[in-house]
């Protein structure tokens, strides 16, 4: 929790001119404290050091609308679209919300075969490359290079309904997983006619309750709503699919901070 707590810290303030400032120390010192000032720089050090390609190929598009609620009233709302080149393990994602404030135009690349996570800020044209090593523990990393499922994925019982629909011209299969421990429930309509595992896009949290399930189940979800004590958290529609994206983004235009 602790590293994931400054990851997020830093990607709030990358794009925002600070990442070259005293930010990024100060908040290793109130993560480690300032008589550890050696060990907290070599971290950030490890950290920002993530590899970047020249440019980065993605064949398909997809876009998602997701919806959260609580005590069955919408909370939040929001739209991510996604690039996906399955065959090198590399996708993109791009976020919009209902806000009406100006923001940043922000991708984020995700790099599974040199384990980064790129952050482009195309309004400024800037870029930082973090190493996802950096926030797993050792352990976590052994398991992830063997291919081994999260302990979280394994109590997850999931089965075919036997239904079936047509969602944006492709056939789907409807799964429902139950995991007893946690007493969470997802149905889901998943199509084989695109592969996608979409669990490498969330943290912990609601988003991974359906999300980590395609692991088990194949293919790709079209649609999905999640629940947590029999009440409803989060939905997940499908809007849009281009299996001929051909989106290319030259990481070569930006200004990367190291």
């Amino acid at each position: 929790m602790k590293q994931l707590l400054f990851l997020l810290i830093l990607v709030q303030i990358s794009f925002s001119g600070y990442a070259q400032s005293g930010y990024v120390r100060d908040a290793m010192y109130d993560k480690y404290g300032r008589d550890h000032e050696k060990k907290g720089e070599d971290w950030v050090k490890n950290a920002m050091s993530g590899k970047v390609d020249p440019e980065y190929k993605f064949p398909l598009m997809v876009k998602m609308h997701n919806t959260s609620y609580k005590r069955g009233e919408v909370r939040d709302e929001s739209d991510i679209t996604y690039y996906v080149n399955n065959a090198a393990n590399k996708f993109g994602m791009r976020a919009e919300n209902g806000s009406k404030k100006k923001k940043e135009d922000m991708l984020i690349i995700y790099d599974y075969v040199a384990n980064s996570m790129i952050m482009l800020n195309e309004t400024d044209m800037t870029g930082m490359a973090m190493n996802l090593n950096a926030f797993m523990s050792g352990d976590a990393i052994a398991h992830r290079n063997q291919g081994k499922a999260d302990k979280q994925e394994t109590n997850n019982d999931c089965k075919k309904t036997g239904k079936t629909k047509i969602i944006l011209g492709y056939n789907c299969e409807q799964y429902v997983c139950v995991n007893k421990d946690d007493n969470t429930r997802s149905e889901m309509w998943v199509t084989t006619k695109l592969i996608f595992d979409m669990s490498k896009t969330a943290g912990r949290g609601a988003m991974t309750g359906f999300l980590g399930y395609t692991r088990g189940v194949g293919g790709m979800m079209m649609e999905s709503e999640f629940y947590k004590n029999d009440d409803l958290e989060m939905k997940m529609e499908v809007t849009k699919v281009n299996p001929n994206e051909n989106t290319v983004v030259k990481t070569t235009d930006y200004r990367f901070s190291h």
